[in-house]
């Protein structure tokens, strides 16, 4: 019995409940963030037009992470629920890789093209805008 007082009157004791009180308490928060973050689907490729018809959307850029089917591919467009590939010439390059680093949303128009391999449909880009 006199071991017991003096284990829990010890202050390593005590220490070592507060240092697992907090560790519980960290891994409780942890557990219910993890519980509550969503996996965020990438957007649907969206079903291409015929080739030649015109696109005119509003959305957001970002720059094509994968390997494109044709090499002119630079961007991702999302809009509308959907992403579309993107290829621009120079000038609409430069303002939509600027829309992509600041998060800022575009106005595109271009015409739909098709790429050499089957599923690789396109924008080109005519005109991009930035909007907001």
């Amino acid at each position: 019995m006199d071991f017991l007082k003096r284990f829990a009157s010890s202050s390593d004791f005590f220490g070592m409940k507060k240092f697992l009180l907090h560790w519980f308490i960290a891994g409780a928060a942890l557990a219910g963030m993890a519980s509550c973050a969503q996996v965020k689907k990438p957007a649907a490729q969206v079903k291409a037009a015929a080739v030649g018809s015109r696109f005119d959307q509003v959305g957001w850029v970002t720059l094509y992470a994968g390997e494109p089917c044709t090499s002119q591919i630079m961007f991702d467009f999302h809009g509308a629920g959907s992403t579309v590939w993107l290829a621009a010439p120079r000038r609409e390059t430069e303002i939509l890789t600027d829309a992509a680093k600041k998060n800022r949303g575009v106005h595109i128009s271009g015409k739909w093209r098709r790429g050499g391999q089957s599923k690789c449909s396109y924008v080109v880009v005519t005109s991009a805008e930035l909007t907001r």
